[in-house]
């Protein structure tokens, strides 16, 4: 019995179910609020924030786990949000490797830019698997609108992916 508990208590259960949360609102909320015409990616805050708070293993495999549930979802191939959640997970992480103890402020640029660089690294990698989407004005209009809702969003978000992601658990008896 504590074996099931563990498991079901561990971060990757956690990750599964607080990404799919935030599928629910990606899907439903942000496909509708969509300023400029275009719609907030909070998945990719969320890999980003990941990506953020912990080292790059961690991070790309937040990204795959999500992006493969996005693109569960989605009319595109089967791996597509996966690579490019990957790359923008493990780029955050990479990004704060330089700094030691980096401020909050810091942290939330970081969020920032790595998930507006899913707007940019989706038409690349669309792209490569054939199916057209090169860099014009529209992706970097998304990335514009992603950069600024993940300013708002970011500060939330990372105590959600520190605690989701966290590896002690405590299950009432220690």
């Amino acid at each position: 019995m504590g074996r099931i508990l563990r498991t079901i208590a561990s971060r990757w259960s956690r990750l599964v179910l607080v990404a799919l949360l935030l599928l629910s609102l990606q899907t439903t909320l942000f496909s509708e609020v969509r300023p400029f015409g275009y719609s907030a990616q909070l998945m990719a805050m969320f890999v980003a924030a990941a990506g953020s708070s912990h080292d790059v293993r961690v991070g790309a495999i937040v990204g795959l786990v999500s992006g493969f549930m996005f693109d569960a979802v989605l009319a595109t191939p089967l791996g597509i949000s996966a690579v490019v959640f990957g790359v923008v997970g493990a780029g955050a992480s990479l990004m704060m490797q330089p700094f030691r103890e980096p401020t909050w402020w810091l942290r939330i640029l970081v969020v920032s830019v790595s998930a507006a660089s899913s707007e940019v690294v989706t038409p690349l990698v669309n792209s490569v698997v054939g199916l057209g989407g090169w860099l014009n004005l529209h992706m970097l209009v998304a990335a514009l609108v992603t950069f600024a809702a993940a300013l708002l969003f970011a500060g939330p978000l990372i105590p959600v992916t520190r605690w989701t992601l966290s590896e002690k658990v405590s299950l009432g008896r220690d």
